[in-house]
């Protein structure tokens, strides 16, 4: 049995005695409640009087790094402004049997992936989806689904549920949105069309707003998304040893005089420019020479300007087919779309140059513009602590680098980063913060996180951060990557950490070093005992990597840890597994 921790102003009898007379399933309901009882102080309180007049609208939202969060909170307080009163609350809190009652529904939910709810809305989205789920005659409803285009799964999440509420006998009180990447504008002209529907069914009146607590890093900077930082580089070092068969770049940036602020678990979003190289052979494949002049966002630009620094060229969309399909109706892509198996393997590895030479046709300069996406940014997990580094931001990110037919390729951001920006040149940045993977509130709180390759790049802005707070609570880490000898990432300051006490364990697993490849799970399984006993002594469990592989690997090593060290098997793990995750104790940055 793993010891009691030492609680502040709790009483060591009172822990005993919860721990002695009450069975795993109340202590876990327990610790919910007294969460739940914690994290909600933050509500604005419901108005006293019994009803106000007006309209009454709950919006729910399920989000994944917090957009979908942003979106439904903008959308209150529009609504708010409106006369009309709105209740936010996030799905994984929200009481479902109390659906039945209202009569206006605003849901805001994001897709993970090929289709897959975020993890906060998976209770939700399953019972919705269920048999237990009632009829909702009376409830008007509309949908903005988050996702991205570069899916064959695109807003599927958001789909789903707008079919089943439809489904249920509830009414569309406006059509579902499906926004891409860049969501904010496409989201915004969602909120002022269902604001001016619900307007219409009553006029302006007293109004009331609660919301669900935001917990996001408060920035007076005029720098967002829409309006980038030119950031310079301080710093920038190659992180893999001679011979490695990774490239792993650690990169600074200063954010003087951006009033840009962060925190661990946040991203930088970085906006960077297509290789000279592909643009050639989107050129090449189109047969235009990119002289050409075209209208782009009410400005005349040159074709090639316009291919290499805001459209997007490496990535193909099923949008882009559809679009392309609409125009040359006599093409085979439809054989393509409408196979969803032939679709993800044909988009998978080829760019717009291998699909315009794979589907010839004679396209004007402009409507090649038209058939693309703008070239969103690319996030990158922030791996530095502000407290640590005060004005400064760091990423560590693999160039990406492959060959498909016959043809080098290179990620957008990744290889811009590694190969055209040196040393005191610039690139636009943002901040994204992430309200979905944060340290805990209570310094005392122990943590395990699970990072390897350049997953590890949280942890390390964790492990800062927790120093320079004097935080007591224990930090281990699990890393993994090929071989010690190249690929160990940021190994001088790992042992540091473990030297001065910030650090209070480190596992690493290096696969190529020996016969049988060992990874981070296979680690965890090792440190079965230990792991489970943190875990019931509240520790906060992360995961930052490869979704789909390393993360259900790790998923699956740790409901296998639950129980065999509880004693109580798969059906109690994975209820063990959902609670973590409803309490926010288990999180993850997957991509």
């Amino acid at each position: 049995m793993s010891s009691l921790p030492t609680v502040p102003g709790v009483d060591a009898n009172l822990l005993q005695k919860l721990r002695n007379e009450h069975s795993i399933e109340q202590q876990l309901w327990l610790s919910g409640y007294l969460y739940g009882l914690a994290t909600s102080k933050q509500e604005v309180a419901a108005p006293e009087t019994t009803q106000l007049p007006g309209q009454k609208v709950l919006i729910l939202f399920g989000s994944h790094t917090g957009n979908s969060k942003k979106v439904a909170h903008t959308a209150a307080k529009h609504l708010h402004e409106a006369g009309l009163q709105t209740t936010v609350a996030d799905v994984a809190e929200y009481a479902v049997k109390n659906l039945k009652s209202e009569t206006h529904l605003l849901v805001v939910v994001s897709t993970q992936g090929e289709g897959e709810p975020p993890a906060s809305a998976e209770d939700f989205y399953q019972w919705l989806l269920g048999p237990r789920a009632p009829k909702f005659e009376n409830l008007q409803f509309s949908v903005c689904a988050l996702g991205d285009k570069s899916y064959v799964q695109f807003c599927q999440t958001g789909k789903d549920i707008d079919n089943r509420l439809e489904a249920l006998g509830a009414k569309r009180l406006f059509d579902r949105v499906d926004c891409d990447a860049e969501y904010e504008t496409e989201a915004e002209s969602w909120i002022n069309q269902v604001a001016a529907v619900l307007q219409a069914q009553h006029p302006k009146t007293t109004s009331a707003y609660v919301k669900a607590p935001e917990t996001s890093t408060v920035s007076t900077s005029k720098y967002d998304r829409k309006h980038p930082f030119e950031a310079m580089v301080w710093e920038k070092i190659q992180l893999n040893g001679r011979g490695s068969e990774k490239e792993t770049w650690h990169l600074e940036f200063s954010l003087e005089g951006s009033d840009l602020e962060y925190a661990p678990g946040d991203s930088l979003g970085v906006f960077a420019q297509n290789d000279t190289a592909l643009v050639d052979e989107v050129l090449k494949s189109t047969r235009l020479n990119g002289s050409e002049k075209v209208d782009w966002d009410g400005k005349s630009l040159q074709l090639f300007d316009l291919l290499e620094q805001k459209l997007e060229l490496s990535v193909l969309t099923r949008d882009l087919l559809v679009k392309y399909q609409e125009r040359h109706p006599k093409s085979s892509v439809n054989v393509l779309i409408e196979d969803p198996s032939a679709l993800k393997n044909y988009l998978w590895g080829n760019d717009v140059a291998d699909f315009f030479t794979d589907f010839p046709a004679n396209l004007e300069p402009q409507q090649l513009t038209e058939l693309l996406r703008p070239l969103p940014p690319r996030l990158y997990s922030i791996a530095s602590s502000p407290r640590a580094s005060e004005g400064e931001v760091h990423l560590t990110v693999a160039a990406v680098r492959y060959e498909h037919k016959g043809r080098k390729r290179r990620g957008v951001a990744s290889t811009y980063l590694a190969d055209r920006l040196e040393k005191g040149g610039s690139v636009p940045v943002f901040v994204e913060h992430n309200d979905f993977f944060k340290l805990p509130a209570n310094d005392a709180t122990d943590i395990i996180m699970v990072g390897p390759g350049t997953g590890v790049a949280p942890f390390r802005a964790f492990v800062a951060e927790r120093a320079e707070r004097g935080a007591s609570g224990k930090n281990w880490l699990f890393f993994g990557n090929p071989h010690f000898s190249t690929d160990f990432l940021y190994q001088t300051e790992w042992l540091q950490h473990l030297k001065n006490g910030a650090l209070d364990r480190l596992d690493v697993a290096f696969s190529r070093d020996q016969e049988h490849k060992i990874y981070v799970q296979d680690r965890l399984k090792e440190r079965s005992k230990p792991i489970y006993e943190r875990l019931e002594n509240g520790a906060y469990f992360y995961v930052c990597g490869d979704k789909n592989r390393m993360a259900a690997d790790v998923q699956k090593a740790l409901l296998g840890i639950v129980a065999t060290e509880s004693g109580r098997g798969e059906t109690y793990a994975a209820d063990y597994l959902k609670t973590l995750k409803k309490q926010r104790r288990f999180l993850e940055d997957v991509y």
